[in-house]
């Protein structure tokens, strides 16, 4: 409890009056195949090969500075693109995982990440009505709608990959029972 109270010190300026850091805890930052789709995969690795294959016949070609840097260029994106769909969005949740850290108090939930020195920090208010759904490790809390091309898709945000689930999972439901 010790370390709950000196870590909760780094905390002033951010909780409010009175309240009290409950859990601190970071997400498991293995490699987690579960939302992999060798379909995707595929299709991922074909445009990867076409992209690496564009890559070196324009590196090989004869015309100048254009041709030989610059053509082969244009297909970075498409090479990055590939990579990512055929299982580097896998390497880059790991990667976000080991970089956030989650704390739950008695009155807010909070998700913090640093990555490439971009820190951020979120605070979702814990109240009676938060709806609280656990699916396995990951414990969501919190809804927000991302703006897409045809209009909008849900994003469910918590707390994901949790090493102790229940334990956090038990102490949310007490501070949600507590807001009442």
């Amino acid at each position: 409890m010790a370390e709950l109270s000196r870590r909760a010190d780094s905390w002033d300026g951010i909780l409010y009056p009175g309240e009290a850091v409950l859990w601190q805890g970071q997400p498991d930052p293995r490699l987690d195949w579960s939302a992999w789709r060798p379909s995707e995969a595929i299709f991922g690795a074909l445009i990867a090969v076409f992209a690496g294959f564009w890559m070196a016949m324009a590196a090989g070609a004869h015309g100048g500075p254009f041709m030989g840097i610059a053509f082969p260029l244009l297909a970075l994106p498409f090479l990055v693109i590939g990579l990512y769909r055929a299982g580097g969005r896998v390497v880059w949740d790991a990667h976000v995982r080991k970089h956030t850290w989650y704390t739950l108090t008695d009155q807010r939930a909070f998700i913090a990440t640093d990555l490439f020195r971009r820190r951020d920090l979120a605070a979702y208010p814990m109240t009676s009505k938060t709806v609280l759904d656990r699916e396995g490790p990951h414990i969501w809390f919190a809804t927000d709608f991302l703006r897409t091309r045809t209009g909008s898709r849900r994003h469910r945000i918590g707390f994901t990959h949790l090493p102790e689930p229940d334990r956090v999972f038990a102490l949310m439901a007490r501070v949600q029972r507590a807001a009442t």
